[in-house]
C-alpha cells in the first residue's frame, strides 16, 4: 500500500522535545489519531474515500497535520489506509470489528485483562493505548479515571514501534487467514527468514512475551515464535485455512509457560513444599494438571505433567529453600546444580570484610 500524497510530504509527527507535559502531548496526539481514524473508517470506507479537506473541516485541523495523522496511522499503527486518488484515503472495513455492546461486569473483566497487559509491556505499545482509550468510554466515569491514569503509565514508556508494526502485521495475518514472511533472531547473531501461517497467539505473562504458534512452511512442521524476536513481518497474498482439528488448549495443555507436549516430551515433575510456603502453595491453581498432597507438619506435595522441565525450573528456584525436587532425577540434578553454583558465588570472600 503506497500513500503517494503523505510520503511525498515527508512529514514526522514525532519530536524530541523533553519536559512535564511530554505524556500530556502523547494522549492529545492519541486523541487526534483515533478521531482521524474514526473518519478514515465511517466516511472514507467505500471506493472513492474521504477527501483530507474534509477530515480537516470535521476535525479543526490543518490539512498538513491530517497527512501527518495519517502517515501515522500507516506506518506506526499498521492501520490499512488505502488512497482512492489524490487526496483521497479510507480504511479498509474489515479492518476494525464491529461495536460491541458490553455490560458493566463485562467492560471491567476487560479493563482487569488490560491491565495485565499494561503491568507486563516493557515497552509503549500504541495498540495498548488506544485500547485503553476506547475502553475508557464504556465505562462509568469513576473506573474510567483508573483507564485513563493506566493509560498514562503505558504512555510513559519509550516507544517500540517496530514491534507495534510487527504484531500488528502478524494479528492481521491470524485474523485474515494470510500467510506471512518473517525474519526471525532466535539467537544473537542468526536470522531465519521462513513463511509461516499463524494459528494461535498466547501471551505468557512470567516471561512478558507473546508468542506466535504456527505453521512453518519452510520446516514444513509447527512451531512456536516470540513475537519480539521477529525483526519483521510481510502479509502476503496467500491464503490458508487453519485446520479443524488445531485445538490451542490442547496444544498447551501441558506447557508449564508455552512448550507444546507435541514437540517436547511431558515430564512428571513432583516438589514437596515445606509448611513455610504451603499455605501460598494451596492458594493457587498452578497448572491444570497438578495434584496435591498435604504432608505432615504442614507441609504439600506438588505433583504437574509438563512439556519438559526447562520452563518450570525457574518458578522451583524462585522458591528458595522452601521446596525440593523429588523427581524427575535430571531436573532434581538441574535445580541442586544451580542452588550450589549460588551458593559458591555468595561464599565467595568480594574483599568487603
Amino acid at each position: 500500500m503506497e500513500i503517494e500524497d503523505v510520503r511525498a510530504a515527508g512529514w514526522d509527527d514525532r519530536d524530541g522535545d523533553d519536559g512535564d507535559d511530554r505524556i500530556g502531548r502523547k494522549r492529545d496526539r492519541l486523541a487526534r489519531l483515533l478521531r482521524v481514524a474514526s473518519i478514515l473508517y465511517s466516511a472514507g470506507s467505500g471506493e472513492q474515500g474521504v477527501p483530507v479537506a474534509e477530515i480537516a473541516r470535521l476535525t479543526g485541523m490543518t490539512t498538513r497535520t491530517v497527512y501527518r495523522d495519517i502517515n501515522a496511522l500507516d506506518s506506526e499503527l499498521g492501520i490499512p489506509i488505502f488512497q482512492a486518488g489524490r487526496g483521497r484515503y479510507g480504511i479498509e472495513r474489515k479492518y476494525f470489528l464491529p461495536p460491541l455492546h458490553l455490560s458493566v461486569p463485562e467492560a471491567i473483566v476487560l479493563f482487569l485483562a488490560a491491565r495485565l497487559i499494561a503491568r507486563w509491556s516493557d515497552e509503549y505499545d500504541q495498540a495498548v493505548v488506544s485500547a485503553f482509550t476506547k475502553l475508557a468510554d464504556l465505562l462509568p466515569q469513576p473506573i474510567a479515571r483508573h483507564v485513563a491514569a493506566t493509560m498514562l503509565a503505558v504512555g510513559a514508556h519509550s516507544p517500540n514501534e517496530p514491534f507495534t508494526r510487527t504484531f500488528s502485521t502478524v494479528a492481521r495475518g491470524w485474523a485474515e487467514g494470510r500467510v506471512l514472511q518473517i525474519d526471525y533472531e532466535p539467537g544473537e547473531g542468526t536470522r531465519r527468514v521462513t513463511r509461516v501461517r499463524a494459528y494461535f497467539l498466547e501471551p505468557d505473562a512470567a516471561l512478558r512475551s507473546v508468542y506466535l504458534i504456527c505453521y512453518d512452511e519452510g520446516a514444513e512442521a509447527m512451531r512456536t515464535f516470540k513475537v519480539e524476536r521477529i525483526r519483521s513481518a510481510t502479509l502476503l497474498a496467500e491464503q490458508y485455512e487453519i485446520p479443524d482439528d488445531f485445538d490451542p488448549d490442547r496444544w498447551l495443555a501441558h506447557s508449564w509457560g508455552i512448550w507444546s507436549s507435541d514437540t517436547t516430551p511431558t515430564a512428571d515433575v513432583r516438589l514437596r513444599f515445606d509448611a513455610s510456603v504451603a499455605h501460598r502453595v494451596r492458594e493457587a491453581v498452578w497448572h491444570r494438571s497438578q495434584r496435591l498432597i498435604d504432608l505432615p507438619q504442614g507441609g504439600v506435595e506438588l505433583t504437574v505433567t509438563v512439556a519438559g522441565i526447562v520452563e518450570i525450573r525457574p518458578w522451583i528456584l524462585s522458591w528458595g529453600d522452601g521446596v525440593e525436587v523429588l523427581e524427575p532425577p535430571e531436573l532434581r540434578d538441574s535445580v541442586a546444580e544451580a542452588v550450589r553454583a549460588a551458593a559458591e558465588r555468595y561464599g565467595e570472600p568480594d574483599g568487603r570484610g
